[in-house]
């Protein structure tokens, strides 16, 4: 039998992940390199910091802090 796995929505889930967040929280992502990138343009949007990015195809890991800046 096969069974297809049907992927989250990058962007709802790190919405979802800045909401429950604290301020100064830290988050580790380990994904595709595809991914890590869509996943560090939407946090630097959203005023998160980048502290360290490692890619080896085919993953790619990505340290990144919220920030305590609000509009």
């Amino acid at each position: 039998m096969f069974f297809q796995m049907c992927r989250c929505d990058i962007k709802g889930t790190v919405v979802e992940m800045d909401r429950l967040l604290r301020p100064e929280g830290w988050v580790i992502f380990r994904e595709k390199l595809e991914s890590i990138t869509e996943i560090e343009s939407l946090i630097t949007s959203l005023h998160w910091e980048v502290r360290m990015k490692y890619a080896k195809e085919p993953e790619g890991l990505l340290v990144a802090q919220k920030s305590s800046w609000r509009p």
